[in-house]
Parts: C-alpha cells; sequence; structure tokens
C-alpha cells in the first residue's frame, strides 16, 4: 500500500496516510473527509562511500547509479 500525505481542509492536521485502491482518506484529528493530497519527498537512510563528483553525489563501487552509456552516471 503506498503512504500519501495529506491536509485536511478543516482541521489543516498533516498526516501521512496508508491509501489502499480507492479508498477515501479519513483525517485522523477530526474525522473528514476533506483531504488535500499533498506532494511529498521521500528519505532514503544508509551509509555512502567514496568520492563526491561535481554534482554532489556520492559514488562507491557498485552503487548501481552508474549505468549510463559507458558507465557515465545518469544522475550528472
Amino acid at each position: 500500500m503506498p503512504l500519501f500525505e495529506y491536509t485536511c481542509e478543516d482541521c489543516h492536521q498533516r498526516s501521512e496516510l496508508l491509501i489502499n485502491g480507492q479508498t477515501e482518506p479519513e483525517c485522523p484529528e477530526c474525522g473528514s473527509k476533506k483531504m488535500h493530497k499533498e506532494f511529498s519527498t521521500f528519505a532514503t537512510s544508509g551509509e555512502t562511500h567514496g568520492s563526491a563528483s561535481g554534482s554532489g553525489h556520492q559514488h562507491s563501487p557498485g552503487c548501481g547509479c552508474c549505468m549510463g552509456p559507458q558507465g557515465s552516471c545518469g544522475l550528472n
């Protein structure tokens, strides 16, 4: 099930909700169904090793990002 961020239009509470299929989200604070879906970002955790490139991306052997032509980084 995907995790989405919503803001309640009634009480302005921001919530992360697991939404199954076509389920209509409900505010966990006030019970309102007037929820506005927000753009959300994702976070990753873990350590990166290796040297930094000019893009600020940390590369390490086998990091999986350098799958472009002739091993070039797809993030540059």
